[in-house]
């Protein structure tokens, strides 16, 4: 009993010592700081900015446009029929001048602008290609007695153009775009196998698609691809 009372003390003392021991410790030791978060704050994209990465990338399309824009004829379809035209080979004659003649030009029916293009799409709302067109102005030269056919009155014109598409409105199912069409382009007239070479040019201001893989589209425009037209594509 003796010995218990004589050892109680120092047990005390010593637990007393250790807790002084941990709280000085606990206090010297440095707090780590908290880690700064750098938070990246990207702008916003459309839905599906990337997504054009791994969807079709390539595009075939065909269309018919209304009154295609040549050098010779202007645009096919809204010609007055007043101006000068040829006759024979090296002559050029006024309608007047025809009736002296004694010939007359049947009406010409055009083909319109038949356009088939292929794109390439290198960016989110960019795609670059080429553009082929072929216009068609088909009629005759009749004598006015018999009225016997003297000579064909077709011209065609064949244009290459490469082309750039700005895309900008992109949605999974309907897509509105503006496009530039601009290369050599050739008139040919049968009745004197002439040809005359000039830079076509082909504008669309709106166009429309509706569709995913294969889709059909019309556009608002000028030159030689028409000022209205409609076609199909398929994206792959």
């Amino acid at each position: 009993m003796e010995l218990r009372n004589t050892f109680r003390p120092m047990l005390h003392a010593t637990l007393a010592a250790a807790m002084l021991l941990t709280a000085a410790t606990a206090t010297a030791q440095p707090r780590r700081p908290h880690p700064i978060r750098h938070e990246r704050h990207e702008a916003r994209r459309a839905p599906g900015y990337d997504a054009w990465r791994t969807g079709p990338r390539h595009e075939v399309s065909i269309k018919a446009g209304a009154f295609p824009f040549t050098m010779n004829c202007g645009h096919l379809g809204l010609s007055t029929g007043a101006e000068r035209m040829p006759l024979y080979p090296g002559i050029f004659a006024t309608p007047d001048a025809i009736a002296a003649f004694k010939v007359r030009y049947t009406p010409r029916k055009t083909s319109g602008g038949i356009t088939a293009a292929y794109y390439y799409r290198v960016a989110y709302a960019l795609s670059v290609g080429v553009a082929f067109t072929y216009t068609g102005l088909y009629g005759d030269l009749l004598d006015a007695g018999s009225g016997r056919k003297v000579s064909s009155n077709d011209m065609t014109t064949i244009s290459v153009a490469p082309a750039l598409r700005l895309q900008w409105l992109n949605r999974p199912v309907v897509r509105c775009y503006s496009a530039l069409a601009i290369g050599p382009a050739v008139d040919i007239t049968s009745i004197d196998d002439s040809r005359e070479t000039y830079l076509g040019l082909s504008g669309t201001i709106v166009g429309v698609s509706v569709g995913r893989r294969l889709y059909g589209f019309a556009e608002v425009g000028a030159g030689m691809q028409g000022i209205f037209s409609a076609g199909i594509g398929y994206r792959f």
